[in-house]
This record gives structure tokens, C-alpha cells and sequence, in this order.
């Protein structure tokens, strides 16, 4: 009996052809073989193998571990990337007994799935899918450096001139193409790439198992044979090349025929020694073992302290800024360690620490968050970065070893003393009085003009260009429900509205809208209701938003690309002050690739966040297009 959701079904002509093609490849592959080698090769066989010493087949199997050391590897590495909580020891070891069994049966996803569902209890098969699938990808991707470098050390005519730079050039246009659709939308189904230091790292890992692998094979020749491993490692990645296009068992035929036509000078009886000793090292030797392991899952081993879970209200209910309600549209998820609590967001390649800690008192506080930050990203292949820290934060991080970046200026004024009155506020007097003239009156939304509300976003949208995100509020109504909110009419009719973050000492302004026809001032009325609401609430502290810095190399950028001279205007005439936020990372690198990976996110959110506007139960936008999380959060509960 099947359950609801498995449909099993016969492959049609076409299906079977597909299984049946490379098993026809392989015997086509091994009767060319046959045909090749000379007569007699296989009757001194034994003989030839007999005469290997014990240290060829220590050096082999030294070798051998050593390959299967970074194979094991990948797992690791995809592991921390799916978030799956999952012990390192336990991912190496599944990850090699999985490659082990599938480079020898063949068909390497369903197997390499297979296995690992089989050794780690409570993995879904979905999820062992997508880790094989997963390895298998980025193995390819990270054997075309491999090969691409070999090739350029390689001995002159045995690669096509242009193929190093072309295969350095494809894992090059990967990495591009990672970097900039880190999240890659199947239908249904939202897939996250691996990042640039996670496909760094499985490319390291695919030279060093290739070259143990050719070290292991090398070991194997026969004394006396003249084939030095610089000569022998090129032609083995070749070699592997064929076996892998093949689709064979294990490479079986393609292979061995690579072997034979590449390395004439090698005598058949003594090539075919090395081949089938390499098999039983290399492939039946780790089949074998892995096959033992399947007798029984793995044992769970320690889950880390580190709990990561949804956000939840009642992490803002606390004494956090005011703006760290931005999380709740962000896709932003918390990373805790004890009182520690980091909001945190995934663009793409960095681990982005919003604002701050909303739970770090004091600055034992600050220094556990940067440590929890780098330690927590590091385990993700991920860059660590702080974006809008204040100044105090920011100081503890240069202490540290971070670096720091002024990134902008939050514009804050203190509502309790706020009278718009002398010189300074003559620009916003006369907008107010304009608007005034003009029959604009604002009040408190109780209960909001929604569709209206979502006419005049559209409106602004058409003028301005689409919402930006991430670090920047976007127009949703259950996002808007935890806001204050302020109404400009006209005659009745919706012309613009106001939204402002509210928390307990602070408030800080979010959406601005206006429609196409509100009137000169309609905006200024808005704010200046926002801060008389303030002020009526008792909060010390009011936020304009973020500008950018007067001066330094984002005041530059910002100059160039993203002027804001009129925004900058409408602020300063409400009498706020310039207060500086930074950027935090370990390096200058780290740094500025963490800001560029954000700038692309803000710019497109929708393609690099996991930002929606459906809603869980408890009022919090969902990152919902990231199955990966819920494994992992069942695995923290």
C-alpha cells in the first residue's frame, strides 16, 4: 500500500531508453577495450598484482581516506547551508558512505538520497534529495576549476588550447550567477543557492579529493613504470570526465578506455593491475564499508546551543528600537544564545545582524552578539555583517577587530520638545499652512481605508519605481496593523497616508505615500501629526528614517547613484538631527561585498529574500518560500 502523497509509476519507452543507455555505453565502451589491449593481458594479471608492495597499498589507501575525507566534506558544508542542525560528524560520514555507494552502483542522486535517508533519522526524503542533488551540482561546478587548473600545468596537446581559461571561465560565470540569483524560483519551489564561500570551499574540496584520487591510482602502477604523477594526474581527470558524461556504474568502460588510449607507454598487463587494484581501493574497498553502515542509522549525536526560530512578537515587545519592526516584513529570523537575541536576514551571501541585538545588555552583550554573528555565519559559509549599528556597537565591533563603515545618518528629533516655531522651521510652516489651504486633514487611522490606501501605494509606485525592501518597509496591511498609522484626506478622499515603527521609548518613521494629486505640504502634514502622536504617547525619541552620511565613500555612492538632496530637505526642515549608523564586518572585503549584497537584495526583494506578505497566525510576516526551514525548525524544537 502507497501513501497519499508517493505515485509510483512505470517509465515509458523514452524512460527506459534513458536507464538503458549508459549500461549499452558501458558495454560498448568495454568491447572497444577489449579490442584494444593486446592478447594475454589478463592472463598475468595476478602475477603483476602480486608483485605491488605493501607500501603501494598503504600510500593507496592513505590516499583513498584522504579523498573521501573531502567528499565527506560537501555534506558538511550543504548541511550548514539547508540549515539543518545536523552534528558535523554525522554529515561527513553520511555524505562519504552515500558517494561510496553511488559512484559504484550508479544512478548517484537516487542512490546518494537514498543512503542518506536511510543513515539520518529524521531526515525527510525531500530534503536527502535535494542534499544529493546538491553535491552532485556543485561537484561539477567545483570540478571544472579543478580541471581547469590542471589542465593549465597540463603537458602541451593533451587539452585544447582554450579549454583551461573555458573551464575556469564557467566556475567563474557560476559564481556571477550565484551571486546575483542567490534564490532560484522552480514553480512552486524556491531553491537557495549555495553561497560564493560555500562554493569556494567544495571547489577546494573537489582538487583535493581529485588529486587523492589520481594519488591513489598513481600508487598503484607497477615499479619501473615510467609515468610520473604530473603526467598520470591530467589524464585521470580526463579519465573521470568520461566516466562521470558515461553515466555508467562507477565509470565502468569510459573509464578504463581513457586510460588505455592516453598512456601507451604503459604496458596493459601493468595498466589493468593498476585500474582493477584502484577499484578495489577506491571504489569496492569504501562500497563496503558504507554498505555496513546501512545496518543501522546513525546515532543523534549534540545539537548546537545556538537556537534559531521564527520572530515573534513578543521578541519586539521588548526594549528594542523601534524600527526593528522592520523585521517583521524583512524575512528575518532569530539567531539566540542565551539572553542573546539576534534578528538576522539572509540576502544571499552575508548573514546580516539587523541594527542590533534585541536582547544584549550591556556591553558583554555587544561582544557575545558579534561573537554569536561571526560564529553562527561562519558555520553557514556565510559573510558576518551588522547593518545600522549605532555608535556604541560599532565601537565594541573596532575593538574586536571589525571593520566599520558610516552608512547613514538617522534623522531623530525628541517629540516633547518639538515647536515648530523661529527661522529653522519656516520652510515647514509654510507647507503646513499650504496644505492647510488646501483642505488636507489628517487623523489616526482606526480602522484603514485599505483598498484606497493600497491605490495611493500603486499610484506612488507608478511615479517613484517599484517598492524597494529588506531594509525598507513595503506596503502589506498585516505589516501595517502593528504600525501607527496617519490618514491625509481631501474632501473626503485618500491623498497620501504615513506609517511609524512604535515602541516603547522610540517611534520611527516607515511608509510614506501620497497620490498622484495631493496637495504641496500634504506629506509635512503627515509627519507633523506622527510627532504630535509621539509626543502624546510619551515617547522620548522620534526617527525621520536614515539619510545618507554628508561625507566618505557611501556619501560618494549614494551622490552618484541614489541623490536624495529633496529628502534630505524635507527632514532637516522638521529640526532633526544627524545621528550615525554603521556597517560591521570582519574585513574591508567582507565589508563591502555584505553591502553590495544588500544593496541588490533592497533593490529586488522579492528575488533575494524570502520576503512575503502572508501571515502565521500571530501577525508575523512569513518567510515561506524556504522549505529548508521548517526541517529546521522541527529539528531546534
Amino acid at each position: 500500500m502507497t501513501s497519499p502523497g508517493l505515485h509510483l509509476a512505470m517509465p515509458g519507452a523514452g524512460g527506459w531508453v534513458r536507464v538503458a543507455a549508459p549500461f549499452g555505453l558501458g558495454a560498448i565502451c568495454i568491447w572497444i577495450l577489449a579490442g584494444q589491449i593486446e592478447d594475454g593481458a589478463f592472463a598475468g594479471l595476478g602475477a603483476v598484482m602480486a608483485q605491488l608492495s605493501a607500501w603501494q597499498w598503504l600510500g593507496a589507501l592513505l590516499a583513498t581516506a584522504a579523498s573521501f575525507a573531502a567528499l565527506g566534506q560537501y555534506d558538511v558544508i550543504l548541511h550548514r547551508h539547508l540549515r539543518t542542525d545536523l552534528p558535523s560528524a554525522q554529515a561527513r560520514i553520511s555524505g562519504a558512505a552515500a558517494i561510496a555507494i553511488g559512484q559504484t552502483v550508479g544512478l548517484g542522486v537516487i542512490s546518494g538520497a537514498l543512503v542518506r535517508w536511510r543513515l539520518l533519522p529524521g531526515l525527510s526524503l525531500v530534503q536527502a534529495t535535494k542534499l544529493a542533488t546538491g553535491v552532485a551540482v556543485t561537484f561539477l561546478i567545483g570540478l571544472s576549476f579543478a580541471l581547469g587548473l590542471v589542465a593549465l600545468f597540463a603537458p602541451r596537446g593533451l587539452f585544447p588550447p582554450a579549454l583551461p581559461a573555458l573551464l575556469i571561465l564557467v566556475f567563474g560565470v557560476s559564481g556571477v550567477l550565484v551571486f546575483l540569483h542567490p534564490r532560484i524560483r522552480l514553480r512552486a519551489l524556491t531553491l537557495r543557492m549555495p553561497s560564493l564561500g560555500a562554493l569556494g570551499a567544495i571547489a577546494g574540496l573537489t582538487l583535493i579529493d581529485t588529486l587523492g584520487a589520481a594519488l591513489a591510482l598513481w600508487c598503484l602502477m607497477p615499479d619501473g613504470m615510467a609515468v610520473s604523477f604530473a603526467a598520470l594526474l591530467p589524464i585521470y581527470m580526463i579519465a573521470l570526465g568520461a566516466a562521470l558524461l558515461s553515466g555508467t556504474p562507477g565509470g565502468l568502460g569510459p573509464f578504463e578506455l581513457v586510460l588505455v588510449a592516453l598512456l601507451p607507454q604503459v604496458p596493459d598487463t601493468e595498466l589493468l593491475c593498476a585500474i582493477v587494484a584502484f577499484r578495489l581501493v577506491y571504489y569496492a574497498l569504501p562500497a563496503v564499508l558504507a554498505g555496513a553502515l546501512l545496518m543501522r542509522p546513525l546515532r543523534a549525536g549534540a545539537r548546537p546551543g545556538t537556537i534559531r526560530r521564527p520572530l515573534s512578537e513578543a521578541d519586539l515587545s521588548g526594549p528594542c528600537m523601534a524600527e526593528a519592526g522592520l523585521c517583521r516584513q524583512s524575512g528575518a529570523e532569530i539567531v539566540a544564545l542565551g539572553t542573546v537575541l539576534l534578528p538576522v536576514i539572509r540576502p544571499g551571501q552575508t548573514l546580516c545582524l539587523l541594527f542590533g541585538p534585541l536582547a544584549a545588555p550591556g556591553a558583554a552583550g555587544s561582544r557575545n552578539a558579534l561573537t554569536l554573528l561571526r560564529r553562527h555565519a561562519g558555520q553557514e559559509s556565510l559573510v558576518p555583517l551588522v547593518y545600522k549599528a549605532d555608535a556604541r556597537l560599532a565601537a565594541t565591533a573596532r575593538r574586536l577587530g571589525w571593520r566599520a563603515l558610516h552608512v547613514a545618518d538617522d534623522m531623530v528629533l525628541h517629540p516633547a520638545g518639538f515647536r515648530p516655531e523661529g527661522r529653522a522651521y519656516r520652510q515647514l510652516r509654510r507647507k503646513l499652512r499650504r496644505a492647510d489651504q488646501s483642505g488636507v486633514s489628517v487623523a489616526r487611522g482606526a480602522r484603514l481605508p485599505l483598498a484606497a490606501m493600497r491605490e495611493t501605494d500603486a499610484a506612488w509606485q507608478a511615479r517613484q519605481g517599484t517598492a524597494r525592501g529588506m531594509t525598507m518597509g513595503r506596503f502589506c496591511p498585516v505589516y501595517l496593523s502593528h504600525q501607527a498609522v496617519f490618514i491625509a484626506r481631501q474632501d473626503g478622499r485618500v491623498i497620501g497616508f504615513a506609517s511609524f515603527h512604535t515602541g516603547r521609548r522610540d517611534w520611527c518613521l516607515d511608509l510614506m505615500r501620497t497620490g498622484d494629486d495631493a496637495p504641496e505640504g500634504t506629506m509635512h502634514a503627515l509627519v507633523t501629526a506622527g510627532i504630535a502622536a509621539a509626543r502624546e504617547a510619551g515617547v522620548a525619541q522620534l526617527s525621520l528614517a536614515a539619510l545618507p552620511p554628508e561625507n566618505g565613500p557611501v556619501a560618494r555612492l549614494a551622490a552618484r547613484f541614489a541623490p536624495s538632496s529633496g529628502l534630505a530637505q524635507f527632514k532637516a526642515s522638521f529640526g532633526a538631527i544627524r545621528v550615525p549608523r554603521y556597517a560591521l564586518a570582519r574585513s574591508r572585503a567582507g565589508l563591502w561585498l555584505g553591502l553590495l549584497d544588500l544593496w541588490l537584495a533592497i533593490r529586488r526583494p522579492a528575488s533575494r529574500s524570502g520576503q512575503a506578505e502572508a501571515s502565521r497566525a500571530d501577525g508575523i510576516p512569513a518567510q515561506n518560500d524556504d522549505e529548508d526551514f521548517g526541517f529546521a525548525q522541527a529539528r531546534n524544537v
